[in-house]
């Protein structure tokens, strides 16, 4: 049977729904399809068995790499690869394969190793749902962390460990496509975790085969593993050829056959460089009866280097630059992947202030859209092929190469490209919220319940970037004032009511919506903007929101940049009071530790500021607030509950210490239980805040007003057997009765089944 510290069914499907996250295969999804039978010769490649072959194990590690340069073809070729090894998965049940692709212009989840963890995991889980026992390892304590905070990589890392050991007969392939797209010390660790994997895996005699895909990667190592290089096989090679041929439709002459071999020799292994040559050759010469010396002339004028080829598509005409510099800002540096429509009118808006912004569909059509879109990027841009419908670069070097050297050349800033980019998205959305009349009618959100959902469909329907504008409107101020954009005159005349209002009416769940009186601070969550706000001093007063003051919403959302901003301004403003600096270098240094309230946080207005803190344990926030004379360490609750005895229910030691060494008080009481610390942590069994609270001088026969128990009587009903044994050495009585029906510690923890307890006693 299972001890009562292991996790159960439902905490188990909990933690699993957990690992999900909305876009966990995007990329895979989006990515075209191996045309006609390109990348299948790699299926036979020597050096593609040999990985398969399980009598080679040893000497490959299990690991196979294929590299190769930008726009090559890489993840074509993964993709076929897993979903070949797929079908093999479908007739062979012991086999199981997962994949995960990096995406460097995606969320946070798509291109971070926690991301690629807890997608391999959600699919192990999916696919051999037995493992998910491997969940046992962690305590029940230790899940409940995981719920409240969400998964973190170390907690991944061990499940997946403790997975692959529960694997038994069957055999586990993983394929990771861009290597290159995840930061670069994550990905160093990844490696060097994969090759600790194989090595447990052999242990448990599994069978672990993986595969990955990136640029050249000079300063990543495997110790074991076979390397391909993309560009230099003959395979790849014809591939392109084969393309070439598919979509350069001339004829079987030996001119066109001797302008397809300049083509292919002009590429040098550069899928990329060969689609979009042959995108402007079919796109300037469409009539194929054109003359293939004018072809083989155009060719000449394009350069061999990507690079080159990309400036030369960006600056060929010299029309509609400001059009394409704007559509270019907005792929690049919003928030998420704009919709098409969204992408649409944002460059409208951009271009045009006094756009009014809405769709009139039967005006302008979604194919339209589309063609507008491919011509305002000039080809670089595409619409992906899931159900969103996002916009996003044809490939991930056209990103690199506007961000690279060449940004001065292409976007029209002189200086401070990123900072002045995101004023300029700010702007528009800025145009999209006056754009909507005033006299649009939206019905007050929290007053009626059909109408506002009525009202947030027109809205979305009618005005596209609407939605974008509200939610990102803010981010895209504080990142330009992060990148030096003084935003002090646009947060003095920001339009706050009409914000509140728009943002009520899109927000679906009441419980998210503000009310009119919500401050900036509350809002923001963003630390630029909180270091240059006049009123940002005002962190710690409690408003009529959900999370109660900014700096829990602060905690509530994960925003530790806000949080660190918020110590900062307390501790500019008192001067005279030296640890508060170091307090804020400590928070800095340890923020990736702190405490995170999670979204489900609940602010009570009866519980105190410091008792709020004292629950979730951040000994460093408690020193800080003490230390600024915000918060009284005896303070109580409207349930007569101190800081000190929410700690001790919690069993948050380092902050019991902290309390009990600013003066609180060891036995003061609650209302409603009548308990002391002491009983509290003797109650929900934590042994070491027991053992403190004794040492610090706390009543050991202390009684509650429920029943009369003592903090032994409480532990043995509870069967804690490590604090009925620290009770008794400490000299707590171990005939004291209850003072209603007179129980023993014997007898009740017999009544109630704990024989490790009865034992003792």
């Amino acid at each position: 049977t299972r001890g009562s510290n292991s996790i159960d069914a439902t905490t188990k499907q909990s933690l699993i729904d957990q690992l999900y996250f909305t876009k966990i295969d995007e990329r895979l999804t989006s990515l075209s399809a191996a045309q006609g039978t390109t990348c299948r010769w790699f299926l036979t490649k020597s050096e593609y068995t040999f990985w398969q072959d399980v009598a080679q194990q040893s000497d490959h590690g299990g690991f196979l790499w294929i590299k190769g340069h930008p726009g090559t073809g890489k993840s074509t070729l993964i993709k076929l690869l897993f979903e070949q090894a797929k079908l093999n998965e479908k007739s062979d049940s012991s086999k199981i394969t997962l994949s995960f692709f990096f995406l460097a212009r995606g969320t946070a989840e798509e291109k971070s190793t926690t991301g690629l963890y807890r997608s391999l995991l959600h699919q192990l889980f999916e696919k051999a749902k037995d493992l998910r026992d491997s969940l046992e390892w962690m305590t029940v304590d230790g899940a409940k962390v995981i719920q409240l905070n969400g998964w973190h990589e170390e907690a991944l890392k061990q499940t997946l460990t403790h997975a692959i050991r529960k694997l038994k007969g069957r055999s586990l392939t993983i394929f990771v496509d861009a290597l290159d797209e995840c930061n670069r010390s994550q990905a160093v660790g990844m490696i060097c975790f994969f090759e600790e994997l194989c090595n447990y895996a052999k242990e448990a005699q599994v069978l672990l085969q993986i595969c990955f895909s990136s640029r050249h990667y000079p300063t990543v190592v495997i110790e074991k593993g076979i390397e391909v290089t993309l560009e230099d096989e003959i395979g790849h090679t014809k591939d392109i050829e084969q393309y070439i041929k598919s979509k350069l439709r001339l004829g079987k002459s030996k001119q066109v056959e001797s302008l397809r071999s300049e083509i292919l020799e002009k590429s040098s292994g550069i899928f990329l460089w060969v689609v979009l040559v042959l995108d402007i050759i079919n796109s300037e010469y469409p009539n194929s009866s054109i003359s293939i010396k004018k072809i083989r002339e155009r060719l000449k004028e394009i350069p061999p280097k990507l690079n080159d080829l990309l400036e030369m598509i960006l600056m060929r005409d010299g029309e509609n630059l400001e059009r394409l510099q704007v559509c270019l800002k907005w792929i690049l540096f919003a928030t998420r992947p704009l919709k098409l429509q969204e992408l649409y009118f944002a460059i409208q808006l951009s271009l045009d202030k006094e756009c009014s912004s809405c769709w009139d569909q039967e005006d302008v059509e979604l194919d339209q859209i589309k063609t507008f879109v491919r011509s305002a990027s000039k080809g670089l841009a595409e619409v992906t092929r899931n159900k969103a419908s996002e916009v996003q670069f044809i490939h991930e070097s056209i990103r690199d190469f506007l961000l690279g050297k060449y940004e001065g050349q292409w976007s029209g800033a002189s200086g401070n490209f990123v900072g002045h980019s995101h004023e300029i998205l700010r702007n528009c959305c800025l145009a999209q919220l006056s754009a909507i009349s005033q006299d649009f009618y939206i019905p007050d959100p929290l007053l009626l319940a059909p109408k506002a959902s009525q009202s947030r469909e027109t809205l979305s329907l009618e005005f596209p970037f609407l939605e974008y504008s509200v939610r990102n409107i803010l981010l895209h101020a504080n990142s330009s004032q992060q990148n030096a954009i003084d935003q002090r005159d646009f947060l003095a005349t920001f339009p706050l009511q009409r914000w509140i209002l728009l943002n009520n009416a899109l927000e679906k769940f009441e419980i998210r919506r503000y009310t009119e009186s919500v401050s900036f601070l509350y809002l923001f969550h963003l630390a630029a903007l909180i270091r240059i706000h006049p009123q940002r001093e005002s962190c710690f007063e409690v408003e009529n929101e959900r999370y109660g003051l900014p700096l829990f919403a602060a905690l509530a959302t994960g925003s530790h940049e806000a949080v660190q901003s918020f110590l900062e301004v307390q501790a500019e403003i008192q001067p005279h009071e030296p640890s508060l600096r170091q307090l804020c270098k400590q928070y800095a240094e340890n923020r990736n530790k702190g405490t995170y309230f999670g979204l489900s946080f609940h602010f009570s207005r009866h519980g105190s500021l410091f008792s709020h803190l004292a629950k979730q344990c951040d000994e460093v926030l408690l020193n800080f607030l003490y230390a600024s004379g915000k918060v009284d360490v005896k303070s109580k609750d409207k349930l007569d509950r101190t800081p000190l005895s929410w700690a001790a229910e919690r069993g948050h030691e380092a902050v019991v210490k902290l309390l009990l060494e600013k003066g609180a008080e060891l036995e003061t009481r609650d209302r409603i239980h009548d308990r002391t610390p002491l009983l509290w942590a003797a109650v929900f069994g934590h042994v070491a805040v027991v053992e403190l609270l004794l040492e610090k001088g706390a009543e050991i026969e202390t009684r509650d007003k429920f029943l009369g128990g003592t903090p032994l009587l409480r532990a043995a009903g509870k069967g804690h057997v490590a604090i009925v044994a620290l009770l008794l050495g400490k000299g707590a009585e171990i005939e004291t009765r209850d003072t209603i029906i007179g129980q023993t510690p014997l007898s009740i923890a017999a009544e109630r089944g704990h024989l490790a307890v009865v034992k003792l006693l």
